[in-house]
């Protein structure tokens, strides 16, 4: 495997300008450009003292801006009160400190060399000699980048790199004003011993371009990588100072447990999840020799499946082989590899030897079916994604066939932007032809809602607006501008925590918990795919109420913060190639269901979840076939139209005779299914009673964004009013819709 990672920076003419609408657009440049910095700052501050200093003033930015978000919350003040405009003011202060100290930092780096060079004049050049970087294998080296517009005017600009896993850059957009300077960067992390090479490219509005080649080449290890640490606090991590120490050889055990895991059909070697105990309930899981990585939580909540309680304890992946340096004696094991196999549960030998060959009681696969989670963060609660490298074993040895990490910002003190090793996309090197790792986007504001986006092909910035943003930023633009953006890109848009926290709380809040008061009017604007209804949150009341006023909006699952014994979603292909553009097209369209165990067949008429059956007017007699399966057999299944059940039984085929529109679903426990969508014609489904609940939601909506939200001026306000009172206007429509076909 090769990674390597390249940094840009880009710096803005010195003069600082108060954000405004005036700007190529929805993210404000500032911010934007702030953004892109803090990305290579949290890199270099490992090495470098200038850049933790300057890491600081983000973090006394990140307390200043937060402190806007208490007097509102805690103190109930609004957003135009004396206290509340004087803490804004102070944080905008910050915010000029920030940015002036990276820019001159940048600017004085760009001096001292190497740096990539862009020139708009006439034409766009480049400065580069195309050097040759050698970098450790696991290590990585910033390369600064500095474009320069000489001309007399902005310059709209784009900038892009040849694909690589070792040479990365973001792709990005942007104005340059005339006569002004801006940075970027790039980062090199050779994954292996060898050269690698890859271009970048910028280009103006009228297609004048120029590129750099850049080179690096991987040398064997001989210190120590950058490693960050878990904290007590399980959604923190440690930065280490850096240590040019030699790495440490394998340790030989004196005393050792060796596991050998396989498929016990092919016999091949398999991934796996592995926790060890004693009789006193004490768990062992590093270190170890081979291939493997450990997780060390031991957090007392989780999941119930099919296949086993959760299991709380550290425990460690490994593939096939691994040794663990504990004594053997009255020790045990349990090994488990995704769903689709039985778990085992062995007593280990005293001569220390655990061979172990898993049962596969269903191949999915074989069935056309591809497990998947949508929202993914960690590798369990606190283990940052940083770890990339470990991602195809832990991917295996879960058996998820695609996992899709989503880059965030805010969360933890010690990331400005978190999960910001790779571009959007397929990560080719450690994908595998059965396990897919790519990169997508977690688009947050507390009150709007949370957007998980697969398929992007650039970031959208500026990553987290209001509170989330961390710079003292706007509640702007509203989730429905980044949607539509995610959507021009091609993207699959995810409503995150589905519908949590926005019914029955007392106060929207721009802490937590996170809400989504806005969804329902991004699902009314049409630029909402799905629904993540398990996993961190997600609730399937208001998701049948989203069903029930006649949207289609299939649902998923995604872990967030945890992956262990979490819910997936499993996607029917049909006889398709497995691939990840034909996997998200499926997912996206609702030929799936979601499951924390259970395998779960449901088919009306025929027909897969995430078709639409058009009839003529009622009564209309359909056949349904339903079935739920675990490795002890059949369970129960209930069958349920727009959110009633109607028929239920460990198997069903069965009838319904329906006279009106809605949807069909099969659900158990542990597992749901997507919808089969019944229309009858000139019978658009749809009720009353849910799309009042929705007014209800955003008319609250509404009521923060006059007096609790933080904008730069009216204009964002009117606009985010404006997008407001579309939505409603739908579910208005809805309302009088029902009542013309006499509906409740």
């Amino acid at each position: 495997m090769r990674t390597a990672t390249i940094i840009i920076l880009l710096v803005l003419p010195l003069a600082f300008c108060p954000p405004a609408l005036a700007h190529d657009g929805h993210a404000d440049p500032v911010l934007q450009e702030i953004n892109d910095y803090l990305m290579a700052i949290q890199l270099m501050q490992i090495k470098d003292t200038t850049a933790a200093n300057i890491f600081k003033t983000w973090h006394e930015l990140r307390t200043e801006s937060w402190e806007i978000r208490n007097l509102t919350d805690e103190q109930n003040l609004l957003i135009n009160s004396e206290a509340v405009m004087k803490q804004i003011s102070k944080t905008r202060s910050k915010q000029k400190q920030l940015l002036n100290e990276c820019r001159a930092y940048f600017s004085k780096l760009v001096k001292q060399g190497p740096a990539i060079r862009f020139i708009v004049d006439k034409s766009v050049t480049s400065d580069w000699a195309v050097p040759l970087f050698e970098v450790q294998e696991g290590h990585f080296k910033v390369v600064l980048v500095e474009v320069k517009n000489n001309r007399n005017s902005k310059v709209k600009l784009s900038m892009k790199s040849d694909y690589s896993d070792e040479i990365l850059f973001w792709n990005k957009q942007f104005s340059l004003e005339a006569n002004a300077s801006r940075y970027t960067f790039v980062v090199l992390s050779p994954l292996s011993v060898g050269k690698v090479t890859s271009s970048l490219y910028i280009r103006d509005e009228v297609g004048k371009n120029a590129n750099a080649l850049l080179s690096v080449n991987g040398i064997p290890m001989t210190e120590k990588p950058f490693v960050l640490k878990p904290d007590s606090i399980p959604t923190h991590v440690v930065v280490p100072g850096y240590n040019s120490q030699p790495i440490n050889k394998e340790t030989d055990f004196s005393q050792s447990i060796n596991f050998t895991v396989t498929d016990k059909e092919s016999g091949k070697p398999l991934a796996a999840r592995v926790e060890v105990s004693d009789n006193e309930g004490n768990h062992y899981w590093t270190p170890i020799n081979g291939p493997s990585y450990a997780v060390s939580r031991n957090l007392e909540w989780g999941w119930h499946t099919a296949l086993w309680e959760y299991q709380p304890g550290p425990y460690f992946y490994l593939q096939g082989k691994a040794e663990l340096g504990v004594n053997p004696v009255g020790k045990k094991a349990k090994i488990y590899h995704g769903f689709e196999y039985i778990p085992a549960i062995v007593k280990v030998p005293e001569e220390g030897s655990v061979k172990v060959a898993l049962e596969r009681w269903i191949n999915m696969p074989d069935l056309g079916w591809y497990s998947g989670q949508t929202h993914i963060h960690t590798t369990d609660i606190g283990i940052p994604v940083q770890f990339s490298k470990f991602w195809p074993l832990i991917s295996q040895a879960e058996d998820l066939h695609v996992s899709s990490i989503l880059t965030l910002k805010g969360e933890w003190e010690t990331h400005a932007i978190y999960a910001d090793e790779y571009p959007m996309g397929k990560r080719k090197a450690f994908s595998t032809s059965d396990h897919i790792i790519t990169y997508g986007e977690e688009f947050r504001n507390n009150p709007y809602g949370h957007l998980a986006f697969i398929g992007l092909k650039s970031l959208i910035q500026p990553i987290s607006t209001g509170a989330l943003g961390e710079l003292g930023g706007p509640d702007y633009p509203p989730n429905a501008y980044i949607l539509q953006d995610a959507v021009a890109q091609g993207a699959t848009t995810i409503a995150a925590h589905f519908g949590n926290f926005t019914q029955g709380v007392d106060q929207i809040r721009t802490g937590w918990p996170s809400t989504g008061f806005e969804m329902p009017v991004d699902i009314a604007l049409g630029n909402m795919h799905m629904a993540e209804i398990a996993g961190n949150g997600g609730q399937m009341k208001v998701w049948y109420d989203i069903l029930n006023c006649g949207f289609k909006i299939p649902a998923t699952a995604g872990p967030d913060w945890a992956i262990k014994d979490t819910p997936r979603v499993y996607v029917n292909l049909g006889n398709e190639e497995f691939t990840l553009d034909n996997w998200r097209r499926n997912l996206q369209s609702g030929k799936s269901f979601i499951t924390t165990g259970p395998m779960i067949f449901f088919k009306v008429n025929g027909e897969q979840p995430g078709s639409t059956l058009n009839v003529e007017k009622g009564p209309v007699l359909f056949e349904i076939d339903a079935r739920a399966l675990t490795p002890d057999g059949k369970i129960p299944v209930e069958i349920v139209y727009n959110g009633e059940v109607v028929l239920s039984g460990t198997e069903i085929p069965g009838k319904i005779t329906l006279e009106d529109s809605g949807w069909i679903a099969a659900r158990c426990e542990g597992g749901h299914t997507n919808p089969v969508y019944i229309h009858f014609k000139d019978r658009p489904a749809g009720y009353a009673e849910p799309a009042e609940k929705f007014i209800t939601t955003i008319d609250r909506l509404s009521e923060w964004v006059n007096t609790k939200a933080l904008f730069y001026d009216e204009n964002q306000k009117r606009e985010v009013l404006e997008v407001i009172g579309k939505g409603r206007a739908v579910y208005e429509n809805i309302i009088q819709r029902a009542a013309e076909l006499k509906r409740k």
